[in-house]
């Protein structure tokens, strides 16, 4: 990436999670609970400004 992020500037990634023990996400088992992942994103700049993200993600089982 060349310079700062404009305002509604998508940034592509891609993270390999095949290193990680996750389970699926689940909603509403028995009433009783959910499962949710976050994934927090940082993105420091070239004069150290940070931009932050907080972003859900959904975990399916093959």
């Amino acid at each position: 990436m060349d310079g700062a992020p404009i305002k509604g500037e998508t940034i592509p990634i891609r993270l390999f999670l095949g290193g990680y023990e996750l389970g699926p996400t689940f909603q509403d088992i028995n009433k009783k609970f959910s499962v949710k992942y976050y994934l927090n994103l940082v993105l420091v700049d070239e004069e150290n400004r940070r931009y932050f993200k907080q972003h859900e993600i959904f975990m399916y089982r093959k």
